[in-house]
């Protein structure tokens, strides 16, 4: 029996905090769907409704029995500018998670392309709101190795704090080519106090990230996005979390990637998923749906 549950990767938004490329990007799936479902997605038609806040969130984690939820926001910001920036889009998302102290832990979602200013940044949030960790992507446009990024590295490394990177697929003007997780070995080799969580297991590159996750002992990964499989597929999700259970259950969270999949599998159904079916026992579920993350988090 599973006692707490810690959601590793969730996200919030309002619309003008992404820019239209990317919101297009992400409502492929969608378009998909119009001939099944009224949703009126077209291709000249960018979603106003593309939201995600607090209320839904706290609604879905109450439904799904999850306790905490980790915050991640994206900055895309130099990809194409969104009409909010992404220090009020920060700013947005740790006001709003104020409001939700025992239930919200909000991280920092900065590209690490922007330099000094990045580094800045984060220090600000670590002093005002006492952050605990960032989002990054490399899809933006960056490989996490280059020497000219060491800085950032550097800096959040100093601070302590915990990076959560993307991995795997990317769509849209996002280019999955900087998104192996094998990429961040000389990172973790450079710094070996910084804690780098590989989100969605790696994805297509999922052997890259049990890799790291044996070499070095900074290196984590999250399961965010295998509910994608679901419901056509339970016997390959079945297959990927005993393969967790079997080489690093140590090492891996659980995360659900809200929003991106209530139209198809909700958290609910995900959480209740991974809790009943038989993928391993009740010591490793615990590990996976909280023991991990508290404790890299030290909560």
């Amino acid at each position: 029996m599973v006692l707490m549950i810690i959601d590793s990767h969730v996200h919030m938004y309002i619309r003008d905090m992404q820019p239209d490329s990317i919101v297009e990007a992400y409502l492929a799936p969608l378009k998909a769907l119009e001939a099944i479902m009224d949703m009126g997605v077209e291709e000249e038609f960018i979603w106003p409704e593309f939201r995600a806040d607090d209320k839904e969130l706290i609604k879905g984690m109450d439904m799904a029995g999850v306790d905490k939820s980790i915050i991640l926001p994206l900055d895309h910001g130099l990809v194409e500018k969104p009409k909010i920036d992404f220090e009020e889009m920060n700013q947005w998302v740790f006001e709003r998670s104020e409001v939700y102290p025992d239930r919200l832990i909000p991280f920092v979602g900065i590209d690490p392309n922007r330099g000094a200013r990045a580094i800045k940044f984060v220090e600000e949030c670590v002093s005002k709101w006492d952050a605990k960790g960032v989002k990054v992507y490399p899809a933006n446009g960056f490989y996490p190795q280059d020497e000219d990024l060491d800085d950032f590295w550097t800096a959040m490394e100093d601070m302590e704090l915990v990076v959560v990177t993307h991995s795997g697929a990317a769509w849209g003007p996002l280019k999955e080519e900087y998104c192996h997780p094998s990429f961040y070995g000389a990172v973790l080799e450079r710094h070996p106090s910084l804690k780098i969580v590989i989100a969605h297991l790696g994805g297509k590159w999922r052997e890259e990230s049990y890799d790291l996750l044996e070499r070095y002992d900074n290196a984590f990964a999250d399961c965010s996005a295998l509910q994608g499989w679901l419901p056509s597929q339970p016997d390959m999700v079945i297959s990927r979390l005993k393969e967790v259970a079997e080489k690093a259950p140590d090492k891996v969270f659980f995360g659900s990637d809200w929003p991106v999949f209530e139209l198809s599998y909700t958290t609910k159904q995900w959480v209740e998923f991974v809790v009943e079916s038989d993928w391993a026992d009740d010591g490793v579920k615990e590990k996976l749906m909280h023991l991990n993350i508290r404790k890299i988090l030290d909560i």
